[in-house]
């Protein structure tokens, strides 16, 4: 058993934090390259100009009456105002606080139990586990949520008791901000069955069963409080059942050693520890583990929630399983001291300001895949109208810069019916003629350009490193 830790003060968060910052805004050009990054900042637009949540395919050329579950709306109109208001630099900036709360309360949490060290160590390793999917979207809101809810479950459970009642306040957020608000009441669930499984006397079961119905209640009805209302409780479920609609989309891959290689290190690290000083997790607590982990592993998007959750989970077993003179045991040496923590504090501050300053002042996203800024210049002059068919990570940018695309990143919204014969390369001719298509635009990967190129009456009249533009020969003769 480890000497029972000081209670963590709040300048190790703000250290832990101020470094995830700096890092972030550091590489900023990275944060920035998401295609859905400017279908977010024209949502939140529309959001504000018509004083409405969308509910149809507003934008899209070929879905404009689809019905649209706009669960990330609160995302779109914050991502809208800071845009509008500081530019690029300042959404570099909101997104590594984002993830420097995150990361920071991971440490500050985990310090009650495993020492600086310790908590250094899980937050380095979370924070690792977040690179891959470190980028401008609402999945990044989220984060902070997702911690605060672990950490409130994870403490309720040390008291055998149930979270404050006013816990489900931050799930009307979460679930107004982004989807994974799903895995917190799946977790409710979960805490609750392990409530109940711990349980020594049928009494105390029961108890149990009574006290986290009631709570795992609220937060379901706080999780309907949106827009949608309950049917944005079953976007998640839908969503995961689109097989077609993901396939390809790089987020949605499965985890490999080339893809994802800070979740190789990061489990690799964890079966270390517990060999070597022959850790043993509850039954329970093994099993959200595994879940976590099976979601990782299954999609590359999941990292993050792997390496910001399980250090919660288990930071107890771990702490009752290593020797006193181990490496995480609790030494907290100097930052005992008030006035050392106070400077680290202070200091921490003041470089994470200097680094705002230094990498978001006057940031410029530049050229990337999601952004034929080139190829619609080119269109622009030439006088090229009518309907487009294009590349679907082109979508964002053209909606972001006026266009009606015939798609976008909106993968639930065009369903798996749809986006089945948009990536078949047969059906290239028939969407031509069916949607009377004037001009296309794709990478110039893309077999489709090649196609294009050999399609009767079709001509290539712009190319670059990221877009080739073919204008069908009738348009142009106009």
């Amino acid at each position: 058993m480890v000497i029972p830790a000081p209670r963590p003060h709040w300048a190790l968060g703000v250290a832990v934090g101020a470094f995830v910052f700096c890092v972030t805004v550091a590489t900023s050009a990275k944060v920035l390259r998401s295609q859905d990054l400017y279908l977010h900042i024209s949502t939140g637009r529309w959001i504000i100009a018509n004083g409405a949540v969308p509910d149809r395919g507003i934008f899209s050329a070929s879905m404009p009456d689809a019905p649209w579950v706009a669960h990330e709306w609160l995302a779109g109109i914050v991502w809208a105002l800071v845009y509008d208001n500081l530019g690029w630099g300042g959404i570099a900036a909101m997104i590594a606080i984002f993830l420097a709360i995150a990361v920071g309360l991971l440490a500050l949490d985990t310090a009650r139990t495993l020492g600086p060290a310790g908590a250094v160590a899980a937050a380095v390793l979370g924070w690792g586990l977040s690179l891959n999917h470190a980028v401008a979207r609402p999945h990044m809101a989220a984060l902070p949520l997702l911690v605060i809810w672990m950490v409130a479950h994870v403490r309720a459970r040390q008291r055998n008791g149930t979270p404050s009642l006013f816990l489900p306040l931050a799930m009307i957020l979460w679930a107004n901000l982004h989807g994974s608000f799903m895995l917190g009441l799946v977790f409710t669930g979960l805490f609750a069955a392990e409530a109940v499984f711990e349980a020594e006397t049928r009494r105390q079961a029961w108890t149990a069963v009574r006290s986290w119905a009631l709570f795992l209640g609220a937060a379901v009805v706080a999780a309907a409080v949106t827009p949608h209302g309950p049917r944005g409780l079953l976007f998640p479920f839908e969503l995961l059942s689109m097989s077609a609609a993901t396939q390809g989309i790089y987020e949605w891959e499965a985890s490999s050693l080339t893809n994802n290689a800070p979740l190789i290190l990061w489990c690799f690290l964890l079966g270390f520890v517990c060999l070597l000083y022959g850790v043993k997790l509850p039954l329970t607590r093994l099993a959200m583990a595994m879940l976590l982990l099976y979601m990782a592993v299954a999609h590359r998007r999941h990292s993050e929630l792997l390496g910001l959750a399980a250090p919660i989970l288990l930071q107890h077993a771990l702490a009752d399983n290593l020797p006193a003179g181990s490496a995480f045991a609790a030494r907290w040496g100097p930052l005992s001291r008030p006035a050392v923590r106070t400077t680290l504090a202070a200091a921490s501050v003041a470089i994470a300001g200097l680094a705002a300053w230094v990498f978001c002042r006057d940031v410029v996203r530049g050229p990337d895949q999601y952004t034929p800024a080139a190829a619609l210049a080119a269109v622009e002059a030439r006088g090229i109208r009518g309907r487009v068919l294009n590349a679907q990570n082109f979508g964002g940018y053209m909606i972001f810069r006026g266009y009606t695309p015939f798609i976008d990143g909106r993968v639930d919204m065009y369903g798996n019916e749809f986006m089945t014969r948009y990536v078949a390369l047969d059906q290239l001719t028939g969407l031509l003629e069916q949607y009377r298509i004037e001009w296309t635009i794709f990478e110039p990967w893309n077999p489709r350009s090649l196609l294009m190129d050999n399609l009767p009456g079709w001509s290539r009249v712009y190319a670059d490193d990221t877009a080739i533009v073919h204008l069908r020969r009738e348009a142009s003769s106009r």
